[in-house]
């Protein structure tokens, strides 16, 4: 079955948002002949499961016509959706499930941003790797790339890659620790 993977950037002390909202701090690190990791992820998802401020922010964009099924985990029901997208509010677990089952066995999931979900499919033991593209700014606050955790989970890498322009890809798997 499809790996279920997830990722963002944050600055180098870990924030994926400055304070102000302001993302111009990411758009000016990225260089335009450098691929970060973008034609891979959309080689391989089968479906994208993402947060509501997510999906607002790449509905804003223009994004979102794509033939690619995503899921918007949100309790918003009046949150306009356009293209193939669903709104859930439920157990992810099952959301999981769901799309595995609906998805070519060749293709994966994608957790595309939100610090909130990321964590919440961490916590569950949902999320199989996690991508961090560190960007070389330091935001000194803002929105945290994850929230608390009730306990440590153990990362494993499986690539590091640098870039001219200075961000690092880090990709890692997770490994959950039995209770008990």
């Amino acid at each position: 079955m499809g790996t279920v993977f997830g990722g963002m950037a944050a600055s180098l002390d870990g924030y994926i948002r400055s304070e102000t909202g302001d993302l111009s701090w990411l758009n000016n690190a990225m260089a335009k002949d450098e691929d970060y990791g973008f034609e891979e992820t959309t080689r391989r998802t089968g479906a994208y499961v993402m947060g509501a401020n997510t999906y607002r922010e790449v509905a804003g964009m223009g994004g979102m016509g794509s033939a690619v099924p995503s899921y918007v985990v949100t309790h918003d029901r009046s949150l306009a959706v356009r293209g193939n997208t669903t709104l859930f509010s439920g157990d992810l677990r099952e959301l999981v499930g769901d799309i595995k089952s609906s998805i070519p066995d060749n293709k994966d999931i994608c957790v595309f941003g939100g610090a909130q979900l990321l964590t919440q499919f961490i916590e569950l033991e949902l999320l199989d790797e996690l991508g961090v593209s560190i960007i070389p700014v330091v935001l000194g606050g803002g929105v945290p790339f994850l929230g608390r955790t009730s306990q440590s989970t153990k990362l494993e890498l499986l690539e590091c890659r640098s870039f001219p322009s200075g961000i690092v890809l880090l990709n890692y798997r997770l490994t959950y620790t039995p209770a008990g």
